[in-house]
């Protein structure tokens, strides 16, 4: 099949799935499709068992797919730039530090005690691997997806001061994520390197501060472009898919984050239109002649942040119903098994009570200072979905004896949070918004 019929297919699947769903369904649109991906799949695999060439054909073509490079070459980029920009920024610097330890101490928490927890339990399964191994998978679901979480967020209507930090941690942890998952492949045997403290940090410094610079660098160069760029739209936003593309081939040839990249340059972006928006409105404040300048000024930038919203919820919307189309299809490529599948619950429930001690440290440590929303750690417990950077890291695992148990196990994690955590979260919203009123 060539590549062109292959992605009209792909595409006319993907307006049925969102028409079915926004017409019938009415579930958020990115748990809609993948409930429906996953069922077209599922008729795949059907008539693949009856010998219909086209679906053998067609789960063949699913197979070859590279599916972690297609991630994180091309979409992640602009799914993270389009969820920065969407943030309250004021409210993410005021909870920088909560943000950073919980970035950190979560994303590594739960790591361990996953990956230690899955390594004894494959033992007791007569299935063992390696620590190294173990590790990996700690390392390629400690990570939360603000793809699959921050929609569902907002739609929930989640207190604001929480859906600030769960963003934060999602946003960032993907950088930590990536540093422990590149140690780990090196660990892994037959050929296991020497890998040290200091080398480890080295790395992350590079990775995760390297891409913090950049990332702000290229926004204030984006906003100073499109700043000057008069009443032309088109060209704020051919500025704005430059600035999320170039800048991850940039962030790829420096070797730093080019995640971390992506989301400092929207929040970068965003921070400065708002910034240069209140000076202006306060220079103006006893000035009439500088008021009306304030009031052209002011209006103009609303415009510019505006447009870019508009087009970037657009593109966010296309390019998540995309990946979770392909993440519903990625179930042909797996062998399954019932031993496997067997040990789901049990990885699914380690996972959870991983993130809970993951969030529990953290959290009680910073309310000696800070004062947190009633039900934020069962909102970031339960908030803490699993998606498309999830299978990206599982699908970069080398070929080994163990990367299909890694890869079986990580879908249906992933699975479970989309599908159970996700339609649950706005009722849990809901408690927490009423405890926040009433206390």
């Amino acid at each position: 099949m060539a590549s062109s019929e292959t992605f009209g297919i792909f595409m006319v699947l993907l307006a049925a799935l969102s028409f079915i769903n926004s017409r019938y369904w009415k579930l958020p649109p990115t748990i809609g499709i993948l409930i429906g991906g996953l069922l077209l799949a599922g008729g795949v695999a059907v008539l693949d068992r009856l010998g219909v060439p086209l679906a053998n054909q067609f789960q063949a073509t699913v197979t070859s797919l590279p599916f972690g490079s297609l991630v994180f070459d091309w979409l992640l980029g602009f799914l993270l730039f389009a969820s920065a920009i969407q943030i309250n920024v004021r409210l993410l610097f005021e909870q920088r530090l909560s943000v950073i330890a919980v970035t950190l101490l979560t994303t590594l928490i739960t790591l361990l005690t996953l990956g230690g927890g899955l390594y004894c339990l494959l033992q007791w399964a007569g299935m063992p691997v390696p620590w190294a191994a173990a590790l990996l998978f700690g390392a390629i679901v400690a990570p939360t997806d603000p793809v699959a979480a921050l929609p569902l967020l907002k739609a929930a209507k989640v207190p604001e001061k929480v859906e600030s930090l769960i963003a934060g941690e999602s946003l960032f942890n993907d950088g930590v994520g990536v540093v422990a998952f590149t140690v780990l492949i090196s660990l892994l045997p037959p050929n296991p390197q020497d890998v040290t403290l200091a080398s480890t940090l080295l790395l992350f410094g590079r990775e995760m501060l390297g891409g913090l610079v950049l990332g702000a660098a290229l926004g204030w160069v984006a906003f100073a472009f499109i700043r000057r760029t008069a009443l032309d739209e088109n060209t704020r936003l051919v500025i704005s898919l430059a600035l999320v593309v170039g800048g991850s081939a940039l962030a790829q040839w420096l070797e730093v984050s080019a995640p971390v990249t992506a989301v400092m340059s929207g929040l970068t972006l965003v921070a400065l239109l708002q910034v240069i928006r209140r000076k202006i409105q306060e220079a103006a404040q006893n000035d009439e002649r500088a008021a009306r300048w304030e009031r052209m000024n002011r209006t103009r930038l609303d415009t510019i942040r505006d447009h870019l919203f508009t087009f970037w919820n657009f593109v966010d919307y296309l390019l998540n119903a995309a990946l979770f189309t392909l993440m519903a299809f990625e179930i042909l490529s797996l062998d399954l098994g019932w031993p496997l599948l067997a040990l789901l619950p049990a990885v699914i429930v380690l996972g959870l009570g991983a993130r809970a001690l993951g969030v529990w440290l953290p959290i009680t440590l910073l309310k000696r200072r800070n004062t947190f929303p009633p039900y934020t750690r069962r909102l970031m417990v339960w908030s803490g979905l699993r998606g498309g950077v999830t299978l990206a890291l599982a699908y970069n695992v080398p070929e080994s004896d163990f990367r299909n148990t890694l890869l079986v196990l990580s879908y249906g994690v992933v699975i479970f949070s989309l599908l159970v955590q996700g339609l649950t979260i706005p009722k849990l919203a809901r408690r927490a918004t009423a405890a926040a009123e009433t206390g």
